[in-house]
């Protein structure tokens, strides 16, 4: 099937939504020790979608697989498994999962999913068959569900409401039928009987039924309206729904109750169900929203273009000037509607790691919790995509070269399980990510050796300091493992991700103590496409700087002009001594504003250091659409990492935009 067809991008980006809530899941079922009723409820309703949807897709490997994993899951939810059983069926499931994973990244790619499962499918149905053969008594049916009208939930019914649900599915959503057995598996457990129309929801012809006239639900429950209202409403792509109580003495209701089948519901009934659940999210191609923020900043850079014109400015328009603030103000709104659709939660991305941790705990034979702050914290869905490897390789280098074995640890006075901690908040424009571990910290000794050894420093072991030997750990190549492993000993990890971060315009750095832990601070950008700035002019040129790290503009006096013993140039302000950084300088430009007096000082902070940049004047504000280097900019400016980006003005110069961290460094 072709990669664009929009069947299979709403197959992918489903089944890829719920093998991520079933990895969840499976963690934290593995970490209890038990597989709790409800997540096996949970389980094998995720089983039962990916089943039905790759049947639809005719992706039969994938099929089988999910099928023998819901049958499974299916036995587990009518008898007990033994606490031994545990670690063999999570460890069967999370090798499906990656296998399917794996599958589905085949057919993002390739649109072939070829890959032999059959081994896989076999180690599951042999586990399922001795599960079942332990009992006395072949296992109950698969799917109640499916195969009957009513589902008996609990003995007694007594002061319980009947309800109807009529749901109707937004055109072209797909897989109708199994959007329905979806619902009915989310209010089971707060029902006590239910029915369905159709009766039937993975028969041959349920889907084109349920197309033809919706879905109805009949439910008894002691549950109140509004909580069985809210639970239907989480299913996706719901165009119309309506809940009604319906009275004893309802023919729909009588029959519900004494276990006749309902009457249909006639298409009239469907077509006046009044909307009070429709679907308050959708998904979107990414690359929707990547052309919808190209649009606004090129809107924004002509907004610039003719509210900035010097031909108009100069006719001084009342009129003009009334209409440009207006402008301006539709355009900042624009800007931050389509700026927040494309920011997502780093939560995803972080409770990712989790697996990652199990994993390496199995086989470095280490214990390791994660601890997650501040998941909630949103980046540009871009910007996220692009931190995930990073974050990985940071991760895996905590567990393989940072924590200690249970027995190490012991001996040392700490807790024989490690903590990884993983947190994320706003500072100014940027988002700050610390992955920090409590193990050995870093050798600096065997760092700074390992340096020496290889070339990159050229001065005695001694004579390093901290940052100078933690950097090192960044460098292609480098690692003070002697023996290669599957986790580490190449010296590739943290140099990917000090590349990674820097095409990001982030930076990163590292801090570490003996025995106390690594810690590894990541700077990034909130997003890559429109910020503000203020433009300041040094010589002949116009430089800008994001306004979110400008604290203050201010003009100096000669007497708070200090040097350090070191000569370089400080002033104090309000109390406190901050370096100089003279502009021109850095890039060499020529201008006659050389003396501090002349031109303005801007008191600058990147993370938790702050210094004044020298500069001619302040041009103005404006909205920056920030725009990769050019390719004969980046050649001219080599390795330098005081530029960030750059723009284009409203007379249709290049600007270049300024990286508050890379100047002062």
């Amino acid at each position: 099937m072709p990669k664009g067809d929009s069947i299979l991008d709403v197959y992918l980006y489903e089944n890829e939504q719920l093998l991520d809530n079933l990895e969840s899941m499976l963690l934290v079922c593995e970490k209890e020790g038990s597989f709790s009723s409800d997540h096996i409820a949970d389980i094998f309703r995720i089983l039962h979608t990916v089943k039905g949807s790759s049947a639809m897709m005719n992706f039969d490997n994938i099929t089988g697989l999910s099928h023998v994993l819901e049958d499974l899951f299916g036995y587990l939810r009518e008898h007990n498994a033994r606490a031994g059983d545990h670690s063999k069926i999570s460890d069967l499931v999370f090798s499906s999962l990656d296998a399917i994973k794996a599958e589905l990244n085949k057919i993002q790619s390739t649109g072939n999913p070829d890959g032999d499962l059959s081994q896989l499918t076999a180690d599951v149905k042999g586990f399922y068959d001795i599960l079942t053969r332990r009992k006395d008594g072949p296992a109950d049916d698969e799917d109640t569900t499916s195969n009957q009208l009513f589902i008996n939930l609990k003995e007694s019914s007594e002061g319980q409401l009947c309800y109807k649900a009529h749901v109707l599915f937004e055109k072209e959503s797909r897989m109708e039928n199994i959007r329905a057995l979806g619902i009915v598996k989310s209010v089971e457990k707060l029902c006590s009987k239910i029915s369905t129309v159709p009766r039937d929801l993975l028969g041959e012809y349920s889907a084109d039924e349920i197309i033809e006239n919706g879905f109805t639900l009949y439910m008894l429950s002691d549950e109140s309206y509004d909580t069985l209202k809210n639970k239907i409403r989480e299913a996706f792509f719901i165009r119309k729904f309506k809940l009604e109580q319906l009275d004893e003495t309802n023919p729909e209701a009588k029959a519900f109750l004494s276990n006749r089948k309902p009457a249909r519901a006639s298409r009239a009934a469907a077509a006046d169900a009044v909307q009070a659940g429709k679907q308050n999210y959708m998904s979107v191609n990414l690359s929707k929203l990547d052309s919808l923020m190209d649009i606004v900043g090129e809107i924004v850079i002509t907004e610039s273009s003719v509210t900035k014109n010097p031909e108009v400015v100069k006719l001084n328009l009342d009129s003009f000037d009334k209409a440009s603030r207006q402008l301006r103000k539709l355009t900042d709104e624009l800007q931050d509607i389509v700026m927040s659709i494309r920011m997502v939660p780093v939560s995803t991305t972080f409770h990712k790691m989790e697996r990652i941790i199990r994993d390496m705990a199995a086989k470095t034979n280490k214990q390791a919790n994660l601890v997650i702050i501040g998941e909630d914290t949103e980046l540009d869905k871009n910007v996220l995509d692009n931190l995930s490897d990073p974050i990985m390789h940071t991760v895996r280098n905590a567990m393989d070269h940072g924590l200690e074995s249970a027995d190490a640890r012991v001996k040392l006075g700490k807790n024989p399980v490690g903590q990884i901690t993983l947190e994320a908040f706003n500072s100014g424009s940027d988002v700050i990510i610390i992955i920090s571990d409590d193990g050995r910290g870093l050798d600096k000794e065997a760092l700074a050796n390992k340096g020496i050894k290889l070339g990159l420093i050229n001065k005695p072991a001694d004579e390093v300091t901290d940052n100078e030997a933690y950097s090192l750990i960044f460098a292609p190549g480098f690692s003070t493992k002697e023996k290669v492993t599957e986790f580490s000993g190449r010296g590739v990890g943290m140099d990917v991700a000090l590349k990674n971060i820097e095409k990001l315009g982030g930076a990163i750095s590292v801090d570490s103590a003996p025995n106390k832990g690594t810690t590894v601070r990541i700077r990034i950008p909130l997003t890559l496409a429109i910020i503000s700035g203020m433009l300041v002019s040094v010589g002949r040129h116009i430089f800008i700087l994001p306004l979110l790290s400008i604290k203050e503009a201010f003009k100096a006096n000669k007497k708070d002009i200090l040097q350090d013993p070191d000569g370089n140039e400080m002033i104090h302000t309000r109390g406190n001594c901050f370096p100089i950084v003279r502009l021109h300088k850095i890039f060499g430009i020529e201008t006659s504003v050389t003396d501090f007096e002349d031109g303005m000082l801007i008191q600058l902070e990147d993370q938790h250091q702050s210094y004044c940049l020298f500069v001619d004047s302040l041009v103005g504000e404006q909205q920056t659409v920030v725009k990769p280097l050019p390719m004969y900019l980046a050649k001219i400016l080599g390795s330098t990492k005081c530029v960030s980006g750059c723009t284009i003005l409203g007379d249709g110069s290049v600007c270049l935009i300024l990286d508050i961290g890379g100047l002062i460094s």
